[in-house]
């Protein structure tokens, strides 16, 4: 015969579980189409290529690095925007521990946001990561979709400049920025040299 106490459990309402979203350990998929429908690099170019117009020649790398790093850093300002508004599980998950520990922020909640702004604005699903310990990140751009955009839209010699790698480089700091990770990011290959890009950030402190 069940005691009282069971009785009251069998009829009482578990509530635990109960979640306002799906629970899931997937990048939610409205958070990626916002993204994209912001960032994706063929409106990307086409601003950039409004914005250098008639410039002259010598004026040209100036303005694009301009263009790009803004364009980095709204990139991943919206990224962790978005982000927040839109949690996995995963990134929960991380963030409790972080909250614990004071740990982890760098590098996994950083790869993080890094992974999301590229796996929204390129035609890639995985972002190969090369290291990832407590000093370094390092990562991969393969085949990127910005470079083949600004090579069909401005030509060979516009992309072989590597105007996008600003963007790339911002996104980086800005993420670090974000959250007070000092570190030092650096291009150490390039689609030109090797059909890829990658980018490595260290902590110095």
């Amino acid at each position: 015969m069940a005691t009282e106490s069971e009785k009251k459990a069998k009829a009482s309402e578990y509530k635990v579980f109960a979640t306002p979203r799906p629970y899931s350990f997937e990048l939610n998929m409205d958070l990626m189409k916002l993204l994209r429908d912001e960032f994706d690099p063929p409106l990307v170019v086409g601003k950039f290529t409004d914005s250098i117009g008639n410039k002259k020649e010598g004026e040209i790398a100036g303005l694009a690095e301009k263009f790009f790093k803004e364009h980095g850093e709204r990139w991943m300002k919206k990224t962790v925007r978005l982000g927040e508004e839109y949690p996995d599980r995963t990134y929960e998950v991380l963030k409790e521990v972080a909250d614990e520990t004071g740990e982890l922020v760098f590098p996994l909640v950083v790869q993080r946001f890094i992974e999301i702004a590229y796996l929204s604005t390129q035609k890639f699903r995985v972002l190969p990561i090369v290291e990832n310990w407590g000093k370094r990140l390092i990562y991969k751009v393969p085949d990127c979709y910005m470079f083949a955009v600004i090579k069909e839209k401005c030509g060979p010699a516009a992309a072989g400049a590597l105007p996008c790698r600003h963007a790339c480089l911002e996104l980086c700091n800005s993420i670090c920025r974000h959250f007070n990770s000092d570190a030092l990011v650096k291009m150490e290959s390039t689609m030109v040299d090797n059909n890829f890009c990658q980018f490595a950030i260290s902590k110095t402190i």
